[in-house]
Order: C-alpha cells, then sequence, then structure tokens
C-alpha cells in the first residue's frame, strides 16, 4: 500500500498542476476571429495568429479560434505568389483586451504591420485600413 501511495502522490500532483495552465498568464480565451487585409495587390491566405489560423476574406469568413494572452505573432501568405508575410509589429494583448468580448479581427496592412482589434459585436474595418484602401487605389 505504501508503494501505490508513493506513486500516485507525484501522478496527482502533475494532473493538479497541469491543470492550472488555464489560469493567470496562460489564460485561453475562444472567441470568433476573422482577418481584414487593406492590400488589394493579393488575398491573403493561412493567416496565422501564434501559429493558429484565424478566419478571413474582410471579415466575412471567421470562425472559432483559441488566442492566449502576452505576444501575438502573426503571419500569412499570398494567393498570387510564394511570398510569406510576417508581422513587423507585435501585437500584446491582455486580459482586459480580452475580457467579455466575442470577436477577434487581426488587421492586416500594406507595410506589414498588424493591428489585433476585440470587439463584442462583430468585427468591422479600421479607419487605418480604409485610408490604406484609399491611398492604393
Amino acid at each position: 500500500m505504501r508503494k501505490f501511495k508513493k506513486m500516485i502522490l507525484p501522478v496527482s500532483l502533475t494532473l493538479g498542476l497541469a491543470g492550472c495552465v488555464g489560469i493567470g498568464p496562460n489564460k485561453t480565451y475562444v472567441l470568433t476571429t476573422t482577418s481584414f487585409n487593406y492590400d488589394p495587390s493579393y488575398r491573403p491566405y493561412m493567416v496565422k495568429v501564434n501559429g493558429y489560423e484565424v478566419g478571413g476574406g474582410y471579415g466575412s469568413a471567421t470562425m472559432r479560434s483559441a488566442v492566449r494572452l502576452g505576444p501575438q505573432i502573426i503571419t500569412w501568405g499570398e494567393d498570387n505568389s510564394k511570398r510569406k508575410h510576417k508581422a513587423i509589429n507585435v501585437v500584446n494583448l491582455t486580459k482586459d483586451d480580452l475580457k467579455n468580448k466575442r470577436y477577434l479581427s487581426v488587421h492586416l496592412y500594406p507595410d506589414d504591420s498588424v493591428e489585433i482589434v476585440t470587439a463584442e459585436n462583430g468585427p468591422r474595418p479600421t479607419q487605418k485600413g480604409i485610408d490604406w484602401e484609399n491611398k492604393l487605389k
């Protein structure tokens, strides 16, 4: 019986610690995600936030995605070339950015900078993106 207790203690401690991963700085939120591209020369594909795909199509295609707090590394490809993009800036999401939000949109700008906008009532284009589109037309 003692041998059994000695074996079960490390296992139960490990499982207990694993359960805490969802608390604190590693907390994961599940949101409806999409992306907006403001460069008319291509359509982006495989827009990823920290390696996980998000929806696309200028907000028309959405998907449910897990989003973690902290720095967000954003990458994407072009539909008409083999070019891969990586955001030149890193967006840091805090608990306040995601609290009580249902939507997250990734905005891809022609200079490879990005912006993440969270909302309660659905994704919308940004004024910065609309200004970029008007400038490039």
